[in-house]
């Protein structure tokens, strides 16, 4: 059974939070930030209800830095409700604030076109360097 968050890919430079479908992008994400020189270590919710706070929190503890991903517009959403306890538990650990990486404020595109809408290893990899800025 799926239960609790997991570590899919350790890191020591940021977290990058994602579940479902974005698991398998996350993981292509770490690769190629490692090219870089990045250590992204990604966690795999694998569910939602209830989160798995402490898995993330220990993660964000230890890279100072979050970047969640998921296919859901990036306001009011899964998201936000981690971004906020993880604020509420790691503010004095985040080295950099939050950043969301998610679909667009748009209505959910058509199958042939959501592939735009959709977070990508580009956008994704923008989200790290964002939070690495700091």
């Amino acid at each position: 059974p799926a239960s609790g968050a997991v570590v899919r890919r350790p890191g020591e430079d940021v977290t990058l939070v994602t579940y479902g479908p974005l698991v398998p992008t996350a993981l292509d994400v770490a690769a190629a930030a490692q090219d870089d020189g990045v250590s992204v270590e990604v966690v795999d919710l694998r569910v939602i209800s209830p989160v798995d706070i402490d898995t993330v929190v220990t993660s964000v503890r230890k890279t100072g830095r979050l970047v969640i991903a998921h296919e859901a517009p990036t306001s009011f959403g899964v998201g936000g409700e981690i971004a906020a306890r993880v604020g509420e538990k790691c503010f004095y650990d985040l080295e950099a604030p939050v950043i969301r990486v998610g679909g667009f404020h748009t209505p959910y595109p058509a199958s042939r076109s959501e592939h735009h809408y959709l977070p990508d290893v580009d956008r994704i990899l923008d989200g790290i360097d964002r939070a690495l800025e700091y």
